[in-house]
């Protein structure tokens, strides 16, 4: 009869992965708000990834006030970023529907093309907005930065893309429900991985952390 008692103590293991489960859930509808008028996606994107790179190390602190201080510290940049990227990622998938789709087989180049350019912004867009949550630099310096770790990290910048792609069928799948919550799932998982990539550079000495706080 103890051994059940311990188990719904508030300290105990189940409590913890119940309480990690509704705080996800709890983040993942911040973002969802904070993304419905879609040119804020970018500054709530990366308020998530800074919530979530501190969540993982169990440093995040107050959810809602972390998000919304975050959210406020990454707008500008967040949305200078989103919007091209945005641009571009709808102008490729477009082209890529129309070639791939549409074309029925008689553009194979341009099919590639488009594909191999989707996927190369799929992965530069994965890694800039926790590069925003977690470094300070000019908006272009952060893009350098998110080209030149997707590129050195091929295996998890893969597994990146492969997480995005799975959270956008189960959203499709569930008829959208999921997307009230599910970022805050997928972008912990990711967020492990950012934090493995930037916790070796840092251990390395190529990126630079004073006082273990967010780099300026």
């Amino acid at each position: 009869m103890r051994a059940d008692m311990n188990v719904f103590q508030m300290n105990s293991p189940l409590m913890r992965g119940i309480r990690k489960i509704v705080e996800l859930m709890y983040i993942g509808m911040l973002w969802f708000i904070c993304s419905i008028p879609l040119v804020t996606l970018g500054a709530a994107t990366a308020a998530l990834y800074e919530v979530l790179l501190k969540a993982v190390k169990n440093q995040e602190g107050y959810l809602f006030k972390s998000f919304l201080r975050a959210f406020q510290n990454n707008f500008k940049q967040g949305t200078c970023i989103w919007l091209p990227i945005a641009l571009a990622e709808v102008l490729f998938s477009v082209n890529l529907f129309y070639y791939g789709v549409l074309g029925g087989g008689n553009f194979v180049l341009q099919t590639v093309v488009f594909s191999v350019l989707l996927v190369l912004v799929t992965a530069l867009s994965s890694y800039v907005f926790p590069i925003i949550a977690k470094f300070e630099n000019t908006a272009m310096g952060h893009v350098r930065m998110a080209a030149t770790l997707a590129l050195r990290n091929p295996g998890w910048t893969a597994a990146l893309v492969v997480i995005q792609i799975l959270t956008l069928f189960a959203v499709w799948f569930f008829i959208y429900f999921p997307l009230l919550f599910i970022m805050g799932f997928s972008g912990y998982v990711q967020a492990v991985i950012f934090n493995h990539i930037f916790d070796r550079l840092i251990e390395n000495g190529m990126i630079i952390e004073e006082n273990g706080q967010r780099n300026r």
